[in-house]
Formats: C-alpha cells, sequence, structure tokens
C-alpha cells in the first residue's frame, strides 16, 4: 500500500547547500552567494495579506464549517524563500532566509528555529479570529504555515507565469532537507481549501486575520499589510460532509528523448542515481483474522547526482516487461542497460506495472538474522515525499507526485518509472502479505530491514548505503501483541515528536479480519 504523501551530507556540504538557486523548473542548481563588499542590503520581500472575497458563503454540516476565509498570505517584489534542514540527525532542525537582492546574488540569514513547527511549516505564522453578529469572539486559531502550498496562484498580471517552489512541506519523518517559498508576485492560501473544522451555526461572522508579532519583525511587514478582514456568512450545507475538493495542477513533462540511446554497461559515475533506504516508521502492532502483524512504512529515496529512471517495455504478448535503466548527465540522456523486470500487479487497490527488483523488507532477530520476509516484492516507483530539496540537482516540481496514471494499465505497451533527485518512494505495509506476521515470533528484540536494489540489478553510485535498520521490541501475548520502538537518532515518530527518550509503547485493539 502507497501512503498518497545513508549517510546524510556532509556540514560542508549542507551549509553550502543554503545559498543562491539558479532555477529552473525541473532542476534547480544551488550554489553560496554571499553578499560582497558595498553590496546594498536588503530585507527581502512585501509580505502582505490579500482578500480573495470581502464576504463569502460557507455551508455547515451538521453544525461544523470547512473553514477557509480566502486570505492569501502573497510575497512581492521578490520571492519569499527559506531553506531548512538538519545537517545530521542528531542537530535540530534549521532555518535560513534566503534574500534575493534587487541586482542578483542573494543575501542569506539565519532564524530562530523556535519558528518551526519541525518540516510542517512555520510555526503559528498566522492568527485567525471570529467573530459572531453580536461582536464575541467565538473562535481563535493559531495557525502553522506551509509556505509550499499544492496551489499557489498569481497575486497580479505582472506575476511570472510559473513558481519554481515544491507543493508540500513534511513528508517523511526523516526528511532531510526542503526548499520553502512564495514565488514573487505569487500567494500561498495558509489553509490551503481545508482550515480548522469549527463548530459554528448558521449566521454571520467577521474573520479576521492577522499576522504574528514574530513574523512582522523578522519579515518586515508593515502594519497594512498584517491584518485583513472578511465577512463570512454560514449557511446550512446539504448532502454529506466532506472537505471541498482542491484539484491538483497539471504536471510538467519528463525530458524529451533522442532518437537513438546507446547501451552503456559501465556509465559514468555522475550519470548515476543512489538509492538510500530511509529507517522504517509508523511501526504498529496489529491483528487480523487469527494471526498478529506487524506493521510499518518504507521510504526508499534518490541522492546522487542522476534520477533513477527506469522503463518497462512489452513484446509478443507478454505478462512481462523487459525492463530498462536509463542514465541522464546534467539533463542529458546518455544512455541505457537492462535491468530487471516489470509485472502487472492486479487487485489490492494496485492495478498498476510493478519494477520487480526494487526493494526487499525482512524482520532479523536480535543476531540479526532473517526470520520473517514481507511478501511485498513489486513497487511502482513514483515520486511520493521530498527527503532532500537542497540537494544539487533536487527537482522541486517532479513531472507527477504520487504513481496517478504514471505505472501504465493492462494494455499498456511502455511504461516509464521515474524518481527525481531528492525524493522518495514510501509505501505503508499493512495488508496481511506484505506486514510481517509475527504471530508465532517470541516477545524480544527484532530489526526491520528495509534493502534497496537487493538484487543489484541498478546501477548506482554508491551501493555502500543500500541497506537501513529500525530497532523494535515485541511484547504482549498472541492477539494482544505490543511493539516498543525505541527513537532513532533522536527522531520518534512512533510517538509523535521528535524526542531523544527510549521511545513509545503502542498497543492496538485486536480487529476483526477484513
Amino acid at each position: 500500500m502507497r501512503r498518497p504523501r545513508r549517510g546524510l551530507r556532509t556540514a560542508a556540504t549542507a551549509i553550502a547547500g543554503l545559498g543562491l538557486v539558479v532555477a529552473t523548473i525541473q532542476a534547480p542548481a544551488l550554489a553560496e552567494a554571499r553578499p560582497t563588499a558595498g553590496t546594498r542590503s536588503a530585507t527581502g520581500p512585501t509580505v502582505k495579506l490579500i482578500v480573495a472575497q470581502n464576504t463569502i458563503t460557507l455551508p455547515s454540516f451538521g453544525g461544523r464549517v470547512f473553514f477557509d476565509p480566502g486570505i492569501w498570505v502573497a510575497s512581492l517584489g521578490s520571492a519569499l524563500e527559506f531553506d531548512v534542514q538538519r545537517v545530521t540527525y542528531l542537530q535540530p532542525i534549521t532555518i535560513t532566509q534566503v534574500i534575493h537582492l534587487p541586482g542578483g546574488g542573494t543575501r542569506i540569514r539565519a532564524l530562530p528555529r523556535s519558528l518551526l513547527d519541525g518540516f510542517n511549516g512555520l510555526r503559528d505564522f498566522v492568527r485567525m479570529t471570529v467573530h459572531n453578529a453580536d461582536g464575541k469572539v467565538v473562535a481563535r486559531r493559531l495557525v502553522t504555515f506551509c509556505p509550499d502550498t499544492l496551489n499557489p496562484e498569481r497575486a497580479s498580471p505582472e506575476s511570472p507565469t510559473t513558481s519554481p517552489y515544491p507543493q508540500q512541506c513534511a513528508s517523511d519523518p526523516f526528511q532531510e532537507a526542503d526548499v520553502w517559498g512564495i514565488a514573487r508576485g505569487w500567494a500561498a492560501d495558509p489553509l490551503e481549501g481545508l482550515g480548522p473544522i469549527l463548530g459554528l451555526a448558521p449566521g454571520t461572522y467577521r474573520v479576521t486575520v492577522s499576522i504574528t508579532r514574530p513574523y512582522i519583525g523578522l519579515l518586515h511587514v508593515s502594519a497594512a499589510n498584517a491584518t485583513a478582514t472578511v465577512a463570512v456568512r454560514v449557511v446550512r450545507g446539504g448532502g454529506p460532509a466532506g472537505a471541498p475538493n482542491r484539484r491538483r495542477p497539471p504536471g510538467r513533462p519528463l525530458p524529451s528523448f533522442p532518437s537513438s540511446v546507446p547501451n552503456l554497461a559501465n556509465p559514468p559515475k555522475d550519470a548515476l542515481p543512489d538509492l538510500v533506504p530511509l529507517p522504517s516508521w509508523g511501526i504498529s502492532a496489529g491483528r487480523m483474522g487469527r494471526q498478529d502483524f506487524l506493521n510499518f512504512g518504507a521510504t526508499i529515496w534518490v541522492g546522487g547526482t542522476s534520477p533513477l529512471d527506469v522503463e518497462g517495455f512489452r513484446s509478443n504478448g507478454s505478462p512481462v516487461m523487459q525492463a530498462y535503466q536509463y542514465f541522464w548527465r546534467n539533463g542529458h540522456l546518455v544512455g541505457r542497460v537492462r535491468a530487471g523486470t516489470m509485472g502487472f500487479e492486479a487487485g489490492s487497490g494496485e492495478n498498476h506495472w510493478h519494477f520487480q527488483q526494487f526493494a526487499q523488507y525482512r524482520l532479523l532477530n536480535s543476531a540479526q538474522k532473517v526470520v520473517v520476509r514481507s511478501q511485498k516484492v513489486g513497487f511502482c516507483i513514483a515520486p511520493t515525499d521530498p527527503v532532500d530539496m537542497l540537494l544539487p540537482g533536487a527537482v522541486w516540481q517532479p513531472s507527477s507526485i504520487g504513481f496517478g496514471g504514471a505505472c501504465g494499465s493492462p494494455t499498456s505497451l511502455w511504461v516509464q518509472e521515474y524518481l527525481p533527485i531528492g525524493w522518495g518512494d514510501t509505501y505503508v505495509q499493512s495488508l496481511s502479505e506484505q506486514a510481517f506476521d509475527i504471530t508465532h515470533l517470541p516477545n524480544g528484540t527484532y530489526y526491520i530491514e528495509i534493502i534497496a536494489n537487493p538484487e543489484k540489478v541498478l546501477r548506482e553510485s554508491n551501493m555502500s548505503n543500500d541497506i537501513s535498520l529500525r530497532r523494535v521490541i515485541l511484547g504482549g501475548r498472541p492477539g494482544h501483541r505490543m511493539v516498543r520502538v525505541p527513537a532513532w537518532h533522536g527522531i520518534d515518530p512512533e510517538n509523535g515528536a521528535p524526542t531523544t527518550g527510549p521511545g513509545s509503547v503502542l498497543v492496538l485493539t485486536p480487529t476483526a479480519s477484513p
């Protein structure tokens, strides 16, 4: 089941990634640029709250309102841009603002870590206050703001026609680095069409959204630009309650192919991806029927200097596609080589072509010997989670996010499965044939092992980092198994927050068979 969303770089590389973004939409190059003597100081863009409509009507479903007042955060004059990263997993996440100077180049300034809500966004960026018709405050919310919204919009006809920034902030719990930004002349909705769910009776309300004090000072927001107000009319809605749908903008096409691609058995190292499995996460124990299972999520991402491009071709009506790996160097296709196979997976919500040699999941005992293998062997490779958007060559906006229609149909002749630099592919193993069967395992210490490229059919720039381990401790009794998951380098996604503590205990109530 796919979730719908290694060694770290050296400190020197990480610091070098904090600078100028020389952007193309497909592959922004990163280099540091600092002001020289005589460079005019710049305080950054003009940040302004913009109202889309002075009066809006929102439906209420059983007294519940999906509340988005339609007030946008715009960046005028220049882009609002932040680099967010952790140099190592043992160090806290840091944030720097990248200020684009009028004459070109950038200035970089470090910002307080207290502004961060992890990789989720800028903590408490805006405050929303709702007054009823009598002037009484009936709701108040502080909102974390992710500048990388799915649907940014142009704020004026003079705005650039495209925005280069990613379209989500937080992804995998072991995410390394991201770029947050609002392009010059563009705006982002801090509530992204969903907003908080408020209990409001039908009637009229006044809603005020304000940028909070820390950001007013840091971003030099004027008083007039820091607050906006709309009138809201809440009416009874019809039909089932549900959040409004937001259309995903169309993806950009992948690079075009030359007419002839040479076979390249020994591609240059800078044309190779680096596949890296992150530690497993979202680990829990559950029961289906008479069996106990250990569920987990797994992400494999692409570092190095080249994307992973695997393509399958069908011939003579075969149920199996012969797969090829294509090699890209500085945005140019330089060759290909045979690399494994693809098979069509039907059922269990899949119905697409799987590359059959991408990853392997195993449960090891305390001596790190295999005791259980996951039956998950095939994968539709596609970008689901940004892992390191500060990596040189990282693609901020892939051609598509998630697998969608990228993995073909039963009648496909050709399938291209593509993972750009900096992106990961995440699967959650919670189905009976994919999760680990722990029904007959004794209590004790085990390790979830994730192996990228297990059969070594893919060419990589580095194969020494193809395995990750995450320690788990099984307890309880059959039908009521427990799992304790120690934090990994201070990161504890099972407990819902970063910590250096011993981990969390998850106890799941047995469930009936599906």
